[in-house]
């Protein structure tokens, strides 16, 4: 697959974009936020700032409020969440004066929420959304609705295609993330993008004041115990024990890991309210080729381990949302994935 992928999300950002003074759009870094937004807003260079830039991120430290004066609107700041609270407390104080809608609009690769003291900085004046790594309908161009067909039985299952296992097996290897995925990646070019894709979001973010991390060994080892674990329900005192960390300093960690956007908790179901709260979630990692690459699998793994090495990832392929999912088989043997409703990852028997 070449050239961009035309995002689902583009349309709900322009929604919000009409609903709010101020927009924030997350996701892990490399999911493809600023392309959405430059595709979106059309803005000129000088209404596009990035907190990356170790100049810019001064000016906005130093006197936040006077940053986003001299804002022109609309605007778009990308890893704003590198600022901190300052510049959240400024951007409310411009939101309050002024109400008109959709003024800016900010992307960060963690999520702010996970600092206590930004977490309300924001509330009611700002609209949210996470952008996930390529979904498979984005791949082959189709729009997921399969929560909209739950609610229509009459049409479900729609249209099928076959999904050879070839296929299958390269999807999951190259996972989501858009420069993977656009460029064809693959074999050794793979490996080497995702092991400098986890040790610059381990050693950039991770290492920042969002979270208490010294080691970035132990977090690099513990993010690898996850991904071993995909689509399992998350018991941290037995992930505690074979990373040999102990239970509070696991448990934050896989906090960090999730405010980083490289895992995410999938809530425990269960028509019973109370078993559904007496039960533990289950810990996703966001992207397929990511898991596979942290567990050391590949093309020769899938020809020589076809049953296991499905079944170690068959939880983590991006979808419309990572909370939605289906899957069929169809008479021929061959998987089947509803065009309209793409599956996450089936198992291979």
């Amino acid at each position: 697959m070449t050239g961009l992928v035309q995002r689902n999300a583009a349309s709900r950002v322009t929604e919000l974009l009409s609903s709010f003074r101020v927009v924030l759009l997350g996701g892990a870094r490399q999911t493809g936020k600023t392309t959405l937004v430059r595709d979106l807003l059309d803005l000129p260079g000088h209404a596009w700032f990035s907190f990356d830039d170790e100049a810019v991120l001064a000016r906005a430290s130093d006197d936040p409020v006077g940053f986003v004066e001299a804002l022109p609107r609309p605007a778009a700041v990308d890893e704003f969440q590198r600022a901190g609270r300052g510049f959240l407390l400024a951007v409310k104080q411009a939101a309050d004066r002024d109400r008109t809608r959709g003024q800016l609009l900010l992307t960060g690769s963690t999520n702010y929420l996970a600092d206590r003291g930004l977490s309300e900085t924001l509330a009611g004046r700002a609209g949210r959304l996470l952008l996930w790594p390529l979904s498979m309908g984005e791949r082959l161009g189709v729009r997921e609705t399969f929560l909209d067909q739950l609610f229509e039985p009459t049409s479900w299952p729609g249209k099928t295609e076959a999904l050879p296992r070839a296929d299958l097996v390269r999807t999951l290897l190259e996972g989501g993330y858009p420069e993977i995925v656009t460029e064809g990646l693959s074999g050794r070019q793979r490996r080497n993008w995702f092991e400098a894709y986890v040790h610059d979001v381990v050693s950039r973010e991770a290492l920042r004041p969002i979270a208490e991390v010294r080691l970035e060994a132990e977090l690099r080892r513990l993010l690898r115990l996850l991904a071993a674990r995909t689509g399992q329900e998350l018991v941290v005192s037995g992930v505690a024990g074979d990373a040999e960390l102990g239970r509070e300093t696991a448990s934050n960690y896989v906090t960090l890991l999730e405010a980083l956007h490289l895992v995410t908790l999938l809530p425990a179901w269960s028509t019973n309210i109370t078993n559904r709260a007496k039960r533990r979630p289950k810990i996703v990692v966001v992207d397929t080729g990511l898991a596979a690459d942290l567990c050391g699998l590949g093309e020769q793994t899938f020809a020589l381990r076809r049953r296991t090495a499905l079944r170690q990832v068959r939880c983590s392929r991006p979808s419309s949302s990572p909370r939605s999912s289906s899957r069929r088989r169809g008479a021929n043997g061959a998987w089947t994935c509803p065009t309209s409703a793409i599956a996450t990852v089936p198992r291979w028997t």
